[in-house]
Order: C-alpha cells, then structure tokens, then sequence
C-alpha cells in the first residue's frame, strides 16, 4: 500500500498536469486569438484605404470634368483650382495604394493591389493629359475624353475585383477566428471536465483512505486519553502513516495499562506507610501536650500577676527547649513593659508643665489676636468702599470708550457717504460731459438737415410747379431743423450750468469728506485717551480687588488663628484631665525599684 506522502505526490503531479494543461491552452489560445485579431484589424486598415482611393477615383473623374467645364464662365470655375484638387487627389490616391502595398507586404492582398497599380496609371496620366489641354485646346481635351472614360471604366472594374477579393480575405480571417474560439472553447470544457471528475475522486479517494480512518484513530486516542484501554486501535495492519500512528496508540495503550498495575501497588504501599506514620504521629503528640502543659502554665501564672497589675517578678522555671524561647521573650516582654511605665511616669509630669506653660501663652495669644482682626476688620472696610468707587469709575469709563468707538464708526461710514456721494458726483459730470458731446453732434446734425433741406429748396425751386410739394417739405425740414438747433442750444447752456452746479457740489463734498475725516481723527485721538483711561482705571480696580482680597484674606486667617488659639487652650486643659487619668493609671501597677534606678531604664527614659 502506498503511503500517504505518496499519495499527495501523486495527486499533486495530477494537479499540476492539469493546471499546466489548462494554462497552455490559455497561452496558445491567447497567441492565436492575438494573430487572429491582427490579421482582422489589418484586413479593416486595407479595406478602409480601398474604400478611400475609389473615392478618390471618382474624385479624379470629377476633377477631369470640371476642367472641361471651366471654360465656360457662366459656370464659375476656376482652372487653377481645378488643377490643384487634381493634384490633391492624385496625391491621396497614390498614397492610399502605397499604404496599402505596405501593409500587405509579404501576404495575399499584395497581389491584389499590385493588379490595381497599372490601370490606376493609365487613368491618372489620362485625367492629367485632359486637365492639361483644357484651358487652352478644349477640343484636343473633348477628344481625350472617350478614352479618359475608358480608362476609368477600366481602372473602376480593376478597383471593384480587388475589393471583392480583400472582403473576402477579410471574411475568411473572421471565420478562422470565430472558428479557433470554438476549439478554445471545446479544449477549456474538456479541461473543466477533466478538473471537475479528478477533484471528486480525489475527494473521495482521500475520504475513504484517509479522512475515516484518521477520524477512527482520533476516537480511539480519545478513549485512551478518558482511560478506556479495553479497545485496541483500528489500522495497526495498515503499512502507511496511519498504520505507525495507530502503533504508537497501540504502544500507549499498553504502557496505560501497564500504569494502571504499578498504581495499584503504590496505592498497597503507600497506606501501609500512612498507618505507621499515624502511630509514630499520635505518640509525638502527647509528648508535645505534655510540653505544651508545663509551657502553658507558666504562662498563665505569669499573665495572672501581670493582669494585677505586677511587674515587679520573672519566670524563673525552665520550659521544654522548644518554648524556652518563649519564656524569655516573656520576660523580656515584662522588663520592658516596666520600663515603659517608669518613662511615661517621668513623661507625664512633663506633659503636665508644659500644658500649664500653654494654656497661659495661649491667653495672651487670643487677646492678641483678637486686636489685631478688629484692626484688620476696619482695613477691609475701607477697602472694600474703595473698590466700589474705582469699579465704578471703570464702568464710566468702559462706557465712555465704547461711545467713543461708536462716534468713530459713524465718523468713518460718514466718511464712506461722502466717498460715495463724491464718485456719484463724478459720475454725474462725466455723464454731462457726455450729453455735451452728444447735443454737439445733434447740433452738427441739424446744421447738415438744414443745408440738406436748403439744397432741396433749391432743386425744388428749379422744377418749377412740379417741385412746389417738395420745396414745402424742405422748408418743414429746414424749420424742424433750426429747432432742433435752439433746443440743443438751450439744452447745451442747460448742461453748462449743471455742470457749474456739480463742479460746486463736488468741492463742498470733498471739504465735507475732509472735515469728516479730520472729525474722525479726533475721535480716534479721543478713543485711544478713553482706552488708556479705562485700562488705567480697570488696573487699579484688578490692584485694589487684589489687595481687598489680600486683607480679606488676611482677616479670615486671624479670625481662623483666634479659633485655633481657643481650640488650643481647650486642648491643653483637655491635656492636663488627660494626663491626670494617666497618672492615676500609671499609680496601679506594682514596678521593681531597682529595675527604675538601672542604666538601661534611665537610657530608655531618655
């Protein structure tokens, strides 16, 4: 049986042959589907420069035409023109067959245009020779016109068979392209196919050959792991990776129970030693209960005569080594706890004279202090007036740089009216300036109407009766004219003193605008003062909340310091009941003397 490494190489070979497969199929599909699109676009660029140079075959024979029409100048021709459309013409039809011959160089389509070369000669030199004799030998050029219409016959039958052959090769490259797609398409099917068939069969093949049987294994290690050895794994018989793994479960499931015996003698063993040590334990305790015993009592002595207020002895019994530690930590305890005794009873006689020694600096610390917050009470007062008076003068002051500000505002929009009224004013007299100019040519106007209508008295004056009806119309035109000559006269003076009037308005605005802005001025002058004045004065208010503040402050520290000094007097005669109760407590317990006067106790003291 094959191992399971073999198996996964050979279904990764097959994998691979198919991928392969299929990307050398894209690969020759893409090559071929690339040429196939070549050819198509290159058979499209022949076709379409065919279809350009039979255009530009009918151009030719319309350019032939119109040159033997060009003589007749009724129809509008230009033989000049003609020549130099011929020529455009020619130049694109050359240049259509040559582009063609280039690109087919090397297939088919080379031959066909190369059959088109020859007539296209004969019909180019034919519309030449005609074009040429039309404009000075027109009959010679009517007489080259059979065999012009001949060659272009000719040339057109050469023009349609070489187009229907490159329709046709354009037709078979479309049909051999439509038929690889179908073949690309068949292969990439069969490939799918393919892909579709092996992945199911490997599907299953790994599911009956490894899926099931590793699944199978996984319970029985399973069952080992909760402690089920009675089942043997499945596939030890196997000779793959599945059948070695089912080996080692097999070795482990021996080894378990092999386990399982050697823990049922160390269980045998290991209560038959927890019964000796239970012997062995018992008798320690009762040695230790009798130690215990003779430890306790002691102790108990010794806390009895503690508890009645004696310290004035030791434990002089030895205990069992174990608690022998204990009694003299006891002792020491008891020496130690005298000693205390002996420092606090010094310490309280101290504590007694310096609490008198407060209590009367306390007194005179309270008269004091209570001086000194009436004092400072009186200050605050007086301070506080003092506030009020400069935050209010700040107001003031406030309110004065705020109209200030204002002022100055409508000083510069006043300022910004008369800029205005200014360029209106300016407006104004450009526009007279400009009515001037044109009741000037109104005036020029009706001078020209009245010589006009003058000229026409006259001529009507020379057709005698026949003119009478058109001299009265003159003399209407001549009197409308000399009218409108007076208005545009009075509106001429009219202009002329409204421009005087601007010219005025215009000065007083601008004397206006520079006492305005001189108007601003000062009020900014007057602004900047209000500013210093109020930042001044909003200073000395900051200052004087300050100091206010300062003296407040001061004034709750020194009401909070005569608290404090009536809290510390009430203290120290607090202190001195206190240290009364001590001494009294201190007076019930019995001390050693000697142990008083020892060096130790004096150190412990100090």
């Amino acid at each position: 049986m094959a191992s399971i490494q073999q198996k996964t190489i050979l279904a990764s070979v097959a994998i691979f042959f198919i991928t392969g497969s299929a990307a050398g199929v894209g690969m020759w599909a893409t090559d071929t589907l690339n040429r196939n699109s070549e050819y198509v676009a290159f058979s499209a660029d022949v076709l379409r420069n065919h279809m350009q140079a039979d255009m530009m075959h009918d151009a030719l024979r319309s350019d032939v035409l119109a040159a033997i029409l060009s003589s007749n100048g009724n129809m509008g021709l230009s033989l000049d023109a003609v020549k130099a459309d011929l020529t455009e013409h020619e130049a694109s039809f050359r240049k259509m067959i040559d582009e063609n011959r280039s690109l087919s160089a090397g297939t088919e389509v080379k031959a066909v245009i190369d059959g088109v070369e020859k007539p296209l000669l004969a019909y180019i030199d034919a519309a030449n020779a005609v074009v040429g004799l039309a404009g000075s030998r027109q009959e010679e050029a009517l007489k080259l016109m059979p065999e012009f219409m001949r060659q272009f016959s000719a040339l057109e039958k050469a023009m349609e068979t070489a187009g229907d052959q490159i329709d046709a090769l354009s037709d078979a490259a479309s049909a051999e392209s439509e038929k690889t797609k179908a073949t690309i398409n068949l292969l990439l099917k069969g490939l799918l196919v393919l892909a579709t068939l092996f992945s199911v069969g490997l599907f299953l093949l790994t599911r009956r050959s490894i899926i099931r049987p590793v699944l199978q294994l996984s319970k029985n290690m399973e069952n080992l792991a909760a402690g089920d050895t009675s089942q043997p794994p499945s596939g030890t018989d196997r000779q793959d990776e599945i059948g070695s793994m089912s080996g080692a479960v097999e070795i482990f499931r021996q080894a378990a129970i092999a386990n399982r015996a050697l823990e049922e003698q160390a269980a045998a063993v290991r209560r038959q030693a927890e019964a000796d040590q239970e012997t062995t334990r018992r008798q320690a305790e009762e040695d230790a209960s009798e130690r215990l015993r003779i430890a306790t009592s002691g102790l108990a002595a010794g806390l009895k005569r503690l508890a009645s207020g004696d310290l004035a002895f030791q434990l002089d019994d030895a205990f069992a080594p174990q608690f022998e530690a204990l009694r003299h930590d006891f002792n020491s305890s008891v020496r130690q706890l005298a000693e205390t005794l002996f420092a606090i009873s010094d310490g309280i006689g101290m504590i007694d004279g310096g609490s008198r020694e407060i209590a009367a600096g306390a007194g005179d610390l309270s008269r004091r202090t209570e001086n000194q917050a009436a004092s400072l009470e009186q200050t605050a007062a007086a301070l506080d007036e003092i506030t009020v008076n400069v935050s209010n003068a700040n107001k003031r002051a406030a309110e004065a740089r705020l109209a200030a500000a204002d002022a100055n505002q409508s000083a510069l929009k006043s300022v910004e009216v008369v800029g205005h009224a200014e360029e209106a004013m300016r407006r104004i007299e450009a526009s007279s300036r400009q009515i001037t100019g044109i009741i000037g040519v109104i005036d020029e106007i009706a001078f020209q109407t009245n010589l006009l209508a003058l000229n026409a008295g006259v001529e009507a004056a020379r057709a005698g009766e026949a003119g009478k009806g058109f001299a009265v119309v003159a003399q209407e035109v001549r009197d409308l004219a000399q009218r409108a000559a007076k208005a545009a006269s009075e509106i001429r003076d009219h202009i002329r003193q409204s421009s005087a009037e601007v010219e005025s308005g215009v000065k007083l605005v601008l004397d206006t605008g520079a006492a305005l802005k001189d108007i601003g001025e000062r009020i900014a002058g007057i602004d900047l003062h209000m500013n210093a004045i109020a930042t001044s004065a909003a200073e000395q208010s900051t200052g004087l909340a300050e100091v206010n503040a300062a003296v407040n402050s001061m004034d709750q520290a020194t009401q909070q310091n005569a608290a404090m000094v009536e809290q510390s007097t009430a203290a120290s005669a607090t202190l001195a009941a206190e240290t009364a109760k001590l001494r009294a407590l201190v007076s019930r317990f019995r001390l050693d003397v000697e142990m008083a006067g020892s060096p130790e106790a004096t150190r412990r003291v100090a």
